[in-house]
């Protein structure tokens, strides 16, 4: 165990979405398209379009 104490020594905690952890912080418009439920159907079918397009693309 003491090893285990030796390596994590020279971890730190980060929190999140502070500066330190380099993640970008999702502003308005970003928020609503992960949240907004209409949209998240629109890309699920669009992405299903672009996958069967590409795998009757492929049978032939």
């Amino acid at each position: 165990m003491a090893e285990i104490n030796k390596e994590s020594k020279h971890v730190k905690h980060v929190e999140p979405y502070s500066p330190q952890s380099g993640t970008m912080i999702p502003l308005g418009t970003q928020k609503f398209l992960r949240t907004c439920v209409l949209w998240q159907l629109i890309r699920f079918v669009a992405i299903n379009i672009k996958m069967t397009i590409l795998i009757v693309k492929s049978h032939r």
